[in-house]
Parts: C-alpha cells; structure tokens; sequence
C-alpha cells in the first residue's frame, strides 16, 4: 500500500513540531506516527537530528488519534530539550 506522508507542524517553546500519520501495514488496520523537531521555518521532510515513531506497540485506531499522540510525544521532546 502506498500512502503519502502529509506533515502537520505546531510551533511549541520555540521549536515547530512536525508530526505525520501513516497507516500501519497489518491486518488490524492501525495507525502509527513519526515525529520531528526542529527550527522554526525548516522543512517537515528535512531529516532531523531529533525524531521518534510511536514504537510504543499502542494501537491508534485512526489518523487523528495517531496526530494527537505524536503531538504530545512532540511537545515532550521538546521539554526534555529544553528542561
């Protein structure tokens, strides 16, 4: 299955959070997310020093459920950045 990553980007404590989507390749039809920081004004398909995927095995049952989980993984590698 081919699916285009679309990014959403929030700008939290000085940094945009670039979060995107992506349906799972499994038969339970799930969603998994991936995340990047990065400066304000770069771009979301940019490689980022620092990034994450849920990699947390949660079965997120649809494409917002998956957004709002990245955001807050988002905002806090953010804070840990940041302290």
């Amino acid at each position: 299955m081919s699916y285009e990553q679309n990014w959403r980007t929030e700008f939290y404590r000085g940094m945009d959070v670039h979060v995107s989507a992506l349906p799972r390749d499994d038969a339970r039809a799930t969603w998994d997310y991936t995340v990047r920081i990065g400066q304000p004004g770069e771009d979301a398909a940019s490689i980022s020093e620092l990034m994450a995927t849920s990699g947390d095995d949660a079965e997120y049952p649809n494409e917002a459920a998956a957004v709002q989980a990245a955001l807050r993984k988002g905002y806090a590698m953010v804070d840990a950045l940041l302290g």
